[in-house]
């Protein structure tokens, strides 16, 4: 149903691009007419892949050219109704501003948007300031990787690069904190196999995301767990000196014990302890900062991936919705950007991707 009224929104928006400014356009009446179609067929997304039975949330089966054809003309049309819809305005107001400007300029912006959503995310080189960090863990060198998304239009060649790009940033270890790939697990199992050889000395960890749990879940976690990623949903691990707690996603059917699951790890804990949390979602931060967890790494919001969308994501993730927070008691959490994007809205601007590289100081 969601998906039904954005493509009635769009629909919308393209025909306000084709009788707004494409209308107005100092071209040939039957130019304008094949114009204005065009534009209203680059909202057809959403009924091609239902016309061809294919899954919204990933569409396995979808030729590469017409998957990313569908994604750049679902951001242009959007773009293209808003550039068409301002320029009305300014028309009325008597601003004459020339009529190519807003479908010209909402496809070069959609381009690039969905460029800055599935390149390959920069490794990013930060340092972070941990309490009662242990001597052993001084000058560690921690990957973040949030939201990897690996799909059916990132896949297995996407992931060998990602990983070689990722090993030649010499992480010391490697945290996933959620929604590692997307579709069915049995069409993923040959994508992901590349995770299996990143280089980590102090180990590869990971946690589930929501995205999980929307296409098989156990599935997934034994992927992973044959790759050589430690699943640490609901456990505990020891690395260099510090404890590693991690959350199963809260879709999960253990949702309601998700606060008793993070006091119970944390009482197993030694007192003087260094902990740090591994959750998907970051909305835990109050209740793990009032529990003493040192440091908590999340993603979920991918950075807000453009203006606007961030301050929705903000208002649905408690306020955090990327980079560092400090919260009352002490906890630092990191909010990831995120190192993909959701091919089902895969477009970023500002706001884009990135692998973050920490260096632990005490």
């Amino acid at each position: 149903m969601h998906m039904r009224i954005i493509w009635a929104i769009y629909c919308v928006l393209a025909l306000i691009t084709a009788f707004g400014p494409i209308r107005k356009l100092p071209l040939p009446v039957w130019v304008r007419v094949g114009l204005g179609f065009c534009a209203f067929a680059t909202a057809q997304g959403y009924l091609l892949q239902k016309l061809l039975d294919i899954p919204v949330m990933c569409p396995d089966g979808l030729p590469t050219i017409l998957l990313i054809l569908a994604k750049w003309g679902d951001i242009a049309t959007l773009l293209m109704g808003l550039f068409s819809i301002l320029w009305i305005l300014l028309h009325l107001c008597r601003v004459r501003i020339s009529p190519w400007l807003p479908p010209l300029s909402g496809m070069i912006l959609g381009a690039f948007m969905l460029w800055f959503g599935v390149r390959q995310p920069p490794i990013v080189e930060r340092t972070l300031t941990v309490r009662d960090l242990p001597a052993s863990a001084q000058g560690m060198r921690v990957a973040v990787v949030a939201d990897l998304h690996i799909d059916c239009l990132r896949g297995k060649d996407w992931c060998e690069r990602f990983v070689a790009r990722l090993n030649a940033a010499n992480p010391d270890v490697v945290l996933f904190t959620g929604d590692q790939a997307d579709g069915q697990p049995f069409l993923r199992m040959a994508d992901l196999a590349p995770l299996a050889k990143i280089l980590a000395p102090h180990g590869k960890y990971l946690v589930s995301g929501n995205h999980e749990f929307m296409f098989g879940a156990e599935e997934y976690l034994a992927i992973y767990q044959s790759l050589g990623l430690e699943v640490l949903d609901g456990k505990s691990a020891f690395c260099n000196g510090i404890t590693l707690l991690g959350l199963p996603d809260s879709r999960s059917l253990t949702n309601a014990e998700t606060l008793p699951r993070l006091r119970q790890l944390m009482h197993a804990c030694p007192p003087s302890a260094c902990t740090l949390l591994l959750a998907h979602k970051p909305g835990i931060a109050k209740d793990a900062d009032a529990l003493g967890v040192d440091v908590q790494f999340s993603g979920h919001t991918h950075g807000g991936q453009f203006p606007g969308l961030a301050t929705l994501m903000e208002c649905f993730n408690d306020g955090y919705v990327r980079g560092n927070y400090t919260l009352p008691n002490g906890l630092n959490l990191f909010v990831a950007p995120g190192s993909a994007t959701w091919i089902g809205f895969p477009f970023r601007l500002f706001y884009t991707t990135e692998v973050t590289l920490f260096t632990l100081n005490r």
